[in-house]
């Protein structure tokens, strides 16, 4: 979930800044403006309620350099971030998805990557982080405690993890959205990205059968076959069209996703997949907020072993660390571009940086 008041009243500034007609000269008066839109109550992108993972995925910095402990978020935190989620009612909700067709012109009808960032991610509550959700032993109950407060919610999961039960009891509970990573049609190759614990036929054969269960019992949870495109090649290309082709007709939401982590492998940080991330600059400081497993607070879900650390709500509350000093200052870096060497933000990360549009207007002759 983000700020979508955020997104809708900051627009015409964002569409001055990637447009280039800011510089450096005006700095002050961004970060003026910024503060101006930020609403001061945060709003809860992802609670990651485990960080405990059995796959091996080539392309996930869990499994390349994540050095945390396995861990479960405590109960009496979860419940504690749960009763300040701030939920979209369902007026202002359908008059965002009005003004990003009429106004931004992106439809969040539209089955896709865009299109789910839109209408899914910009209510629900997500519950997935560096982890396997199946393998949190306290997934339902978490559930449970969400519909209890009508938090719409959902989490991507590898299917190989998941059992049909469970998934059932999931449903039950109340999930929202629940999306499946599926990265290649045939067991070598997903075995080959996944690890050897991942699965494809039996994977298939368990969403097919939660189609049908789904229809048998009425649940309204939204099932969400998703690809990642982790190569854009004439082959892959191909695969991409066959697993849409493979959905087409069923009861799912199907969409090909371009690849998170892609600054691990390409040098140039480029994403390859059009979608939202290629048109616009990381707005998550103004938007939302990330809670990892222990208790830190984190700027986003590309925060993979806490090498951001805003504050951490065993200590403080969600709302003083969103308004307080070390959040200010990882705002200021946005807007002018001065990182410390090393920072997460300045290279790790895949997302184009608010400064680079705005040093592109500075100096004409550098590519962002």
């Amino acid at each position: 979930m983000y700020d979508i008041d955020f997104y809708k009243n900051s627009f015409p500034l964002k569409k001055n800044i990637t447009q280039g007609k800011l510089s450096l000269l005006e700095v002050e008066n961004i970060e003026k403006e910024l503060e101006k839109l930020r609403k001061k109550a945060p709003t809860i992108f992802n609670i990651e309620t485990t960080n405990y993972c059995n796959m091996k995925c080539v392309f996930c910095a869990r499994t390349i350099y994540m050095e945390r402990k396995n861990i479960w978020i405590n109960d009496d935190l979860f419940e504690k971030m749960l009763d300040q989620v701030a939920t979209h009612d369902h007026k202002k909700l359908n008059n965002f998805w009005d003004w990003l067709k009429k106004d931004a012109k992106l439809n969040p009808d539209e089955v896709s990557e865009n299109g789910f960032y839109f209408s899914v991610v910009s209510r629900c509550l997500i519950l997935h982080g560096y982890g396997e959700p199946f393998l949190d032993k306290y997934l339902i109950k978490r559930l449970e405690a969400c519909k209890k407060r009508n938090i719409p919610t959902y989490f991507s999961c590898t299917p190989a993890t998941m059992t049909v039960e469970k998934a059932v009891k999931a449903m039950e509970a109340g999930l929202t959205v629940l999306k499946f990573s599926l990265d290649a049609m045939d067991e070598e190759k997903i075995k080959s990205i996944r690890g050897k614990k991942a699965t494809y036929s039996e994977s298939i054969d368990k969403i097919h059968k939660l189609i049908e269960i789904k229809k048998e019992r009425g649940f309204k949870t939204i099932l969400v076959p998703c690809m990642i495109a982790i190569n854009n090649d004439e082959e892959s290309k191909k695969m991409h069209e066959n697993f849409m082709n493979f959905w087409r007709g069923k009861d799912v939401y199907a969409y090909v996703k371009s690849q998170d982590n892609r600054w691990l492998f390409e040098q140039d940080q480029k994403l390859q997949n059009k979608s939202h991330y290629a048109k616009q600059y990381c707005e998550y400081p103004w938007t939302s907020s990330t809670i990892m497993a222990e208790g830190n607070v984190v700027p986003c879900t590309q925060i993979s072993n806490n090498e951001i650390v805003l504050g951490n709500v065993n200590n403080n509350s969600l709302e003083e660390i969103w308004n307080g000093e070390k959040y200010q200052e990882l705002r200021k870096m946005h807007i002018t571009g001065k990182f410390p060497k090393g920072h997460k933000c300045s290279h790790k990360c895949d997302q184009v940086k608010l400064f680079e549009y705005i040093n592109k207007k500075t100096n004409p002759n550098q590519s962002t």
